[in-house]
């Protein structure tokens, strides 16, 4: 009679184990936050596949974020990533400013938003290891024009619910727990807006 209970116990193992595959190893964020009927299937995403362009050479546009002059410790690895993030975030938010409309593009953008500002702390956290002109030659790469331009559009999109709380569910990240502090009560405006831009333009 005790053969149930272990069956169960065996079902809750493997679908645990996938889960943290799922989570730790492929970074699927996305598929954890609070259900709300606004997020998509982020592995639709079109918004992904439109800005393709912008990652073909992301250290020749000069808006893109730019080592600091004299000595750090930035890792050169680090900073390609997240000229690369700077780069696929300003697609989807700026460049692509009607996407996060679509329910497919915004489980995309809210997981990938969430790797931007988890890569962020990170490298704060290892400048931290050092010194504090160190964390400021960090904070000086992270605030490039399209870095700026993604926060502007973060607030943006935000202030006219194009992205809520419910979005992110439990893994909001901290610099835009201060943006919804800012509008809470904003209504969706992308009912308003085309939804033939949604995933284009």
């Amino acid at each position: 009679m005790d053969i149930l209970p272990r069956v169960l116990f065996v079902i809750a193992g493997i679908a645990a184990g996938s889960t943290a595959v799922n989570y730790f190893v492929f970074g699927n964020t996305a598929d954890y936050g609070l259900p709300n009927g606004r997020l998509g299937a982020w592995r639709e995403a079109k918004v992904r596949t439109a800005c393709f362009p912008a990652l073909e050479f992301p250290q020749q546009d000069a808006a893109n974020p730019k080592l600091p002059q004299g000595d750090h410790r930035i890792d050169r690895q680090d900073y390609m990533r997240m000229v690369d993030m700077t780069a696929a975030l300003h697609c989807y938010l700026v460049s692509q400013r009607n996407a996060v409309c679509d329910p497919n593009n915004r489980a995309y953008i809210v997981d990938y938003a969430s790797k931007y500002f988890a890569k962020m702390d990170d490298m704060i956290a290892v400048a931290r290891r050092y010194d504090e002109n160190e964390v400021g030659n960090v904070r000086q790469l992270w605030n490039s024009p399209n870095n700026r331009a993604v926060m502007a559009a973060f607030d943006d999109h935000i202030r006219n619910g194009r992205l809520m709380k419910g979005d992110f569910g439990f893994s909001m990240p901290a610099p835009l727990v201060v943006i919804f502090a800012k509008y809470p009560q904003a209504a969706d405006q992308c009912r308003q807006e085309r939804p033939a831009a949604a995933g284009t333009t």
